[in-house]
């Protein structure tokens, strides 16, 4: 049986001054311990004042169920509120959701339109442009993304072929996996050895001398493919 809510004081007041972050994370405080219930209840609120992130978790909370029955209609719903409010972590998951075989959804252009857009709000300017890819530290914060564009602009993905773009994004990936798996996370095990895989192909061969200069290459800092 779940815990019953009780607001503390703090809470009370931070309601009062409008401090949605405060509501916000404390959710997501309480769903990193698995206090799905109590979070639910935190992001509704941080919600209610208009904070996008919890308008965004709560999307998560319905696709996966935590602490209510799965909803993929309403975690659809959420995601595209926060999407619309340049939510990036909303946008890149509605191409995830579109990009894969699990939901019943899938989408190959629905993908690539929220993969696009979720990049269009780090980088806040077209990323066609030259060099706008490798100089924007903003998009590490964001390998997950960053995995999912190289791989479609690259030969076979979704999107028209752009070997530059793509091993740019790629590069990032790798330097945002990198500083997880530093922290202790290593669920990204994997997604970072396909990255290094991916950055490794020969399509890759004409374009790797130009943007390795670019990017921190110090091999002492390179970790190995766990095959």
């Amino acid at each position: 049986m779940s815990k019953k809510l009780t607001l503390t004081a703090t809470d009370m007041n931070a309601v009062m001054l409008c401090d949605s972050n405060y509501i916000n994370n404390k959710g997501a405080k309480l769903y990193k311990s698995e206090t799905y219930d109590q979070s639910l209840e935190y992001f509704r609120l941080a919600a209610a004042m208009g904070n996008i992130h919890a308008v965004s978790t709560l999307g998560y909370c319905y696709l996966y169920g935590r602490s209510i029955k799965p909803n993929l209609s309403l975690a659809l719903a959420y995601f595209r509120i926060a999407a619309m409010k340049r939510d990036v972590d909303a946008a890149y998951k509605l191409g995830d959701i579109f990009g894969s075989d699990k939901w019943g959804v899938k989408d190959a252009e629905m993908s690539v339109y929220y993969y696009r857009m979720a990049a269009s709000f780090v980088l806040d300017e077209p990323w066609e442009t030259p060099n706008v890819i490798a100089w924007n530290e903003d998009l590490e914060r964001y390998p997950s993304l960053c995995y999912a564009l190289g791989r479609e602009l690259s030969p076979g993905g979704a999107m028209y072929t752009d070997l530059d773009s793509a091993y740019q994004f790629l590069k990032k990936a790798e330097i945002g996996y990198k500083r997880e798996l530093a922290n202790g996370s290593e669920m990204y095990r994997e997604s970072y050895n396909s990255v290094l895989r991916h950055l490794a192909g020969p399509q890759f061969d004409d374009v790797r001398k130009k943007y390795d200069p670019l990017f921190d290459s110090d091999a002492d800092d390179e970790e190995t493919i766990d095959e």
